[in-house]
């Protein structure tokens, strides 16, 4: 009997805003307080997850994943990495150490690139 896990993850955010142009940023007045939240993903990871490390970025997009329920990402390079569910709004910016993850849609296609140099990624999908 195949064994079944989840991917339990936590996301954390804190608002700011900058009160003047070249000032310091401060917690953001209209949300007061931290934002978080605990996720656990629906995906079974019985033998469908696949983890993968050292992958170099350029600023060629490098096609991560496709028709997954999961993907984590986390940048272990210096340089900025930009992540796409769409291969072509690179919304979401990865700093160096930084990670994102989020059960996705199966129709979702997760590319990733750099907007100078290169850099490099691990990451986690689960189909």
């Amino acid at each position: 009997m195949a064994t079944t896990y989840k991917v339990v993850y936590k996301n954390h955010c804190v608002p700011q805003e900058q009160v003047a142009s070249g000032g310091k940023y401060y917690l953001d007045s209209d949300s007061g307080r931290k934002l978080t939240g605990r996720a656990e993903t629906t995906a079974t990871l019985a033998s469908t997850g696949a983890h993968t490390t050292g992958t170099s970025i350029s600023t060629s997009a490098t096609q991560i994943a496709s028709s997954k329920d999961f993907v984590y990402v986390k940048n272990t390079g210096s340089t900025d990495v930009l992540v796409t569910l769409d291969n072509s709004n690179y919304l979401i910016l990865l700093s160096e150490s930084e990670a994102f993850a989020s059960e996705i849609s199966t129709s979702a296609n997760v590319f990733a690139k750099t907007a100078s140099g290169t850099s490099t990624i691990e990451y986690f999908t689960v189909t």
